[in-house]
């Protein structure tokens, strides 16, 4: 487990919303607390299988590579439970590093949590 003033940096909120797990991030994410943020992603994910998952990403004003590691596994394991996950509402450097990591064009990312969580619903497009 990381030291507790790298777990103090991190807040992490779980809830159901519509029948989505939606995970709400706040403060910064580096290699310190990013194992916090997996077990809590994976803990999401496990109470509600085959469903979806939002990250709100609104309350991050720092994330490293870590994090878009974590996003990434996080997004096999969905996949591999056929659920969709859904990034909500970056902060603007969190949503910059989505962009030039290429993230942006392979996570789902939305503006808003309403938009993620609506995504989350409707089956996927074939």
């Amino acid at each position: 487990m990381g030291r507790p003033e790298a777990a103090g940096r991190l807040s992490l909120d779980y809830r159901l919303e519509n029948g989505v797990a939606v995970v709400t991030v706040a403060g910064e994410i580096d290699v310190l607390n990013s194992g916090l943020l997996r077990e809590s992603l994976l803990r999401a994910l496990a109470d509600e299988p085959g469903r979806g998952l939002v990250v709100n990403l609104a309350g991050v004003s720092f994330l490293d590579s870590t994090c878009t590691g974590v996003l990434v596994g996080v997004l096999h394991r969905v996949r591999a439970t056929d659920g969709r996950l859904a990034v909500a509402a970056p902060a603007r450097q969190a949503r910059r590093i989505l962009d030039i990591t290429g993230l942006a064009k392979v996570l789902s990312v939305y503006d808003s949590e309403t938009e993620a969580v609506q995504a989350c619903i409707q089956p996927p497009a074939t």
